[in-house]
């Protein structure tokens, strides 16, 4: 710190006798001591508030960087982005349905016009109409998306399943 040597230290304790005189020595040095132990406390002190006060600037870093992890919730934002797609889905099922239905009215109407025009129907004219219905199902089918197309064909398949079932008693019976 300072740059002094024994040599040094011995001058100034010669002169310090001289001035003061050997029976105020003792006082001054008594004084010289609580002065230096006041100002390494004051020195401690000082040093203990500014880590304290870059504790609480850590803390309170940290206290808003846990905050914020607690406000970013991934759930959330994978429950926002199903929604999303829910509602784009549910969207293009209530377009399906109103071509749907109107498919479904035209081809009402073009059965009530051809039944209408050529009085009743026969068997074999009945047959072929309800084949070119069920054509034009299939092709209203399968611009579906596979998604939405999947709950249908499974109830195909089951009513397929259930005049299998059908089938064999009507033999039976007969």
């Amino acid at each position: 710190m300072f740059d002094i040597g024994w040599s040094e230290i011995l001058v100034i304790v010669i002169i310090t006798i001289l001035v003061v005189g050997p029976k105020e020595l003792p006082g001054l040095l008594r004084t010289i001591g609580k002065t230096v132990s006041n100002l390494r406390r004051m020195a401690g002190d000082f040093q203990h508030q500014f880590n304290d006060a870059l504790k609480e600037a850590e803390l309170d870093d940290v206290q808003k960087s846990i905050g914020d992890i607690r406000k970013l919730n991934p759930s959330t934002a994978v429950k926002d982005a199903v929604k999303k797609q829910l509602s784009s889905v549910d969207d293009l099922s209530e377009d399906l349905s109103s071509q749907m239905s109107a498919s479904k009215s035209e081809i009402n109407e073009a059965l009530n016009t051809d039944g209408a025009a050529s009085g009743e129907l026969s068997g074999n004219s009945s047959s072929a109409l309800q084949s070119d219905v069920g054509d034009l199902a299939e092709d209203h089918h399968s611009m579906m998306p596979p998604e939405l197309a999947e709950p249908e064909a499974e109830a195909v398949a089951v009513a397929d399943v259930s005049k299998e079932k059908e089938a064999p008693t009507k033999k039976a019976d007969e």
